[in-house]
């Protein structure tokens, strides 16, 4: 697998034929750089505006659903669909033959294959602002992130950056082996770390610091993270794929942090236990670089093992080195001098009580518990190790299949 990472292979469409090399330049020429740059910065707008909801809901409360982190989101999600949908209609009515080969059709129209995922994801997204409006006039202020109206956001989100992905794999494809190759691979490295963001976002309330001293959590990330860094081992083109997009999720929580650390904001919701003076920023970012760059090496030296083998040699790396690191530093998260401009550490909800638990470890939110013990978290460890290979096996698969797709 590893000692395919940087070096052109055999591009075929989503149907399994292969394109020429003028259908293939002509396709790169049809959907234009321009185009898929746009979608992948929507699609960052998307998940930067998760988080700034996320924060405005821990920080001010839902005043009005035409809040400012709102209206980033869809206002993206509504520049990706239409401009996905200009693009159909382009390539349907006026496209070349070229651009027409590097499509595929649905109804009697035709398009890239990730401009009809991040269509889809569009309509996904619209269609749950009223659902969540009724849901808030029903019911209040969210008592936690995962609702049914904020799951079908979630879902038509991740459409939207699937369809980044697609359409930046796409182009990276196309590219393989012409002087586009090294812009076209960055552009996918770029959106694959806004695929981890959102899925940051979304496990965001199982991944607090104060859990990250039990195997939960380990559980948690192992089935979900591997399957996107493997993936992107086997698609990448760049050196060390993993990696780079690893270090872009980190740098987009990261700067996320400082931004929202400097916004004053005030509760306007009641019960009000802990009040704030700015916008609660995302504590440090997990420190997701060590084991992707496990995951590039493995992958690399284990090119050409038994599938499995390779998985579980993924799966237990990425567990390893997730425990290695984030242990110490979620420990100086919850107990030391963190509380700072550049860790935000012991940062909680406007509506938390204030009291010992915010320097305690703990198996759900708000919840003190003993510590559990350093030995008692590698008990748990076997079943993590062997969801990481599930998770990895996955990333084998998505990955092989992402890698030929150029339309």
């Amino acid at each position: 697998m590893g000692g395919d990472v940087g070096t052109p292979g055999a591009v075929l469409g989503v149907a399994g034929e292969a394109l020429t090399a003028p259908q293939r330049r002509g396709a790169a020429r049809g959907t234009e750089t321009w185009f898929i740059a746009t979608i992948m910065f929507c699609a960052m707008g998307i998940v930067l505006g998760l988080m700034w909801d996320i924060s405005w809901h821990m920080s001010v409360g839902r005043d009005t659903f035409w809040s400012p982190p709102h209206m980033l989101e869809y206002v993206s999600a509504s520049v990706a669909g239409i401009l996905c949908g200009t693009i159909v209609l382009r390539t349907t009515f006026a496209g070349t033959p070229e651009m027409r080969a590097a499509s595929v059709g649905f109804w009697g129209f035709r398009g890239p294959l990730g401009a009809w995922i991040t269509i889809w994801g569009t309509f996904a997204m619209l269609s749950s602002a009223p659902f969540d409006n009724w849901w808030h006039n029903a019911y209040g202020l969210d008592v936690k992130i995962v609702s049914p109206p904020h799951a079908v956001l979630f879902l038509g989100m991740l459409g939207i950056v699937a369809g980044a992905l697609a359409l930046t794999a796409a182009a990276q494809n196309r590219s393989a082996g012409e002087p586009d190759e090294l812009r076209d691979a960055w552009l996918y490295a770029i959106t694959g770390g806004v695929l981890l963001f959102i899925f940051g976002c979304g496990t965001l309330e199982n991944s607090w610091p104060n859990e990250q001293h039990f195997d939960l959590y380990y559980r948690i990330w192992a089935g979900t993270f591997p399957l996107m860094l493997v993936g992107h081992a086997k698609v990448g083109r760049l050196r060390y794929p993993a990696t780079a997009s690893a270090g872009v999720f980190m740098l987009m929580w990261f700067v996320m942090g400082q931004v929202l650390a400097q916004v004053p904001a005030l509760a306007r919701l009641g019960p009000i236990y802990n009040p704030r003076t700015y916008l609660w920023p995302p504590y440090f970012p997990v420190l997701l670089i060590v084991p992707a760059l496990g995951i590039d090496l493995v992958s690399r030296r284990l090119d050409g093992w038994n599938p499995w083998a390779v998985s579980l040699a993924l799966g237990g790396t990425f567990v390893l080195l997730l425990l290695a690191v984030q242990w110490p530093m979620s420990t100086y998260l919850v107990t030391g001098h963190s509380h700072n401009w550049l860790f935000h550490g012991q940062e909680y909800p406007y509506s938390s009580r204030p009291g010992p638990w915010e320097t305690a470890f703990w198996r759900t939110e708000r919840s003190p518990l003993s510590h559990p013990g350093f030995f008692s978290v590698l008990s748990g460890l076997p079943l993590a190790i062997l969801v990481g290979t599930v998770s990895s096996r996955l990333g084998l698969v998505w990955g092989s299949w992402v890698a030929k797709v150029q339309r």
